[in-house]
């Protein structure tokens, strides 16, 4: 067997949300592989379907799963992309780790790792001029 046991969700929410010609076109697959896979057919040797979709993700920008583990600095700065945030209640967590992603409005957005989970937005740390 080669790659993954089946079909990732984000591929197949992909071509099912489309028409058949215009995902043929956006991942240069044959239409009656994109009919198969609307279909859930996932074939033994899909090496072709995941290069193309890996392709497909890649010239749009399009992440899957773009967490980052951070560490939480004195002041409750966490460090991302060459930039300070914060947000409130981190002081209290220096030393901690928090998982970090970007949310749909381009604003980071904070997990801690311990339970209960407890999600936080990020807000960019001023720099003095």
């Amino acid at each position: 067997m080669y790659g993954p046991a089946s079909a990732p969700a984000d591929l197949l929410d992909f071509v099912q949300g489309m028409p058949v010609a215009q995902a043929m076109r956006e991942l240069s697959l044959a239409r009656g592989t994109v009919h198969r896979l609307r279909h859930g057919y996932w074939p033994d040797d899909p090496r072709k379907i995941v290069q193309a979709w890996g392709r497909y993700k890649a010239s749009r920008g399009v992440v899957a799963s773009s967490w980052f583990v951070r560490r939480i600095y004195p002041g409750g700065v966490v460090r991302h992309a060459g930039r300070a945030y914060t947000a409130q209640a981190l002081a209290s967590r220096t030393g901690q780790m928090l998982a970090v992603t970007r949310a749909t409005d381009g604003q980071l957005l904070a997990q801690t790792l311990e339970l209960p989970a407890e999600r936080l937005a990020l807000l960019l740390v001023e720099q003095p001029a």
